[in-house]
């Protein structure tokens, strides 16, 4: 019998194996090491890290606000068990390092590779050639199409853009764009019908329970 736990493994490692097909040409999918050498070069970019405030509460609120505005954050919990993530600073200086003029980049690898990239514009609004330049970067031979899908449910990340070759999707949402593996979104997708089947077992089991105590729970009043 299949349970739903084997099923995740199986779809995890159909996943995982279908990774690096992508297009070699194109950055999502490319090891930890090439995304690093390209976004860690001096005057360039760092391994970022959350400032220290002085107020703890204050630091809390803007982790919060920070953490419920990122586009990934409703499918995260869906992503492959062995996924990790891993955030950098990238200036929009020209040879210099800013701290205040760049890019948040999140970056989740799985099975060795990069699968979903998100950039976050700060210090200035993000402009509609920086998305056309992001989306050129990861197009390899292939080319972007606009599309429509909400995600969210059981629709997966959701996106804007699609690869006509079908291996990657994009989203933009204010200051983010966020290019990610169609077989992850995939994937995502899967989870979620998986865990939205889960809770409705666990409501009918509870319903069932809850009517075989309301005899009880009700005599004598």
């Amino acid at each position: 019998m299949i349970t739903p736990q084997s099923l995740r493994q199986v779809i995890s490692l159909l996943f995982l194996g279908a990774l690096p097909l992508a297009s070699l040409s194109a950055r999502v999918g490319e090891t930890q090491d090439a995304v690093e050498r390209r976004l860690l070069q001096p005057s360039l970019g760092r391994v970022f890290f959350q400032p220290k405030e002085k107020d703890s509460k204050e630091a809390e609120r803007v982790r919060a606000k920070e953490t419920k505005e990122q586009p990934f954050n409703d499918a995260k919990k869906f992503f492959p068990a062995d996924s990790r993530g891993a955030t950098y600073w990238k200036s929009a200086v020209a040879r210099q390092l800013s701290n205040d003029n760049g890019w948040k980049v999140f970056v989740f690898y799985a099975g060795g590779r990069s699968m979903l990239e998100a950039y976050n514009r700060v210090g200035e609004e993000l402009s509609e050639f920086e998305v056309r330049a992001l989306l050129a970067a990861n197009q390899g031979a292939s080319s972007w199409r606009k599309t429509t899908s909400e995600g969210g449910g059981i629709n997966g990340i959701g996106y804007d853009y699609e690869l006509e070759d079908g291996s990657l999707r994009a989203k933009q949402k204010g200051n983010w764009l966020m290019i990610f593996a169609a077989r992850l979104d995939d994937y995502v997708i899967a989870q979620q019908k998986i865990a939205k089947e889960e809770e409705a077992k666990a409501s009918a089991t509870q319903k069932i329970d809850q009517q075989k105590r309301a005899p009880d729970s009700v005599l004598g009043l």
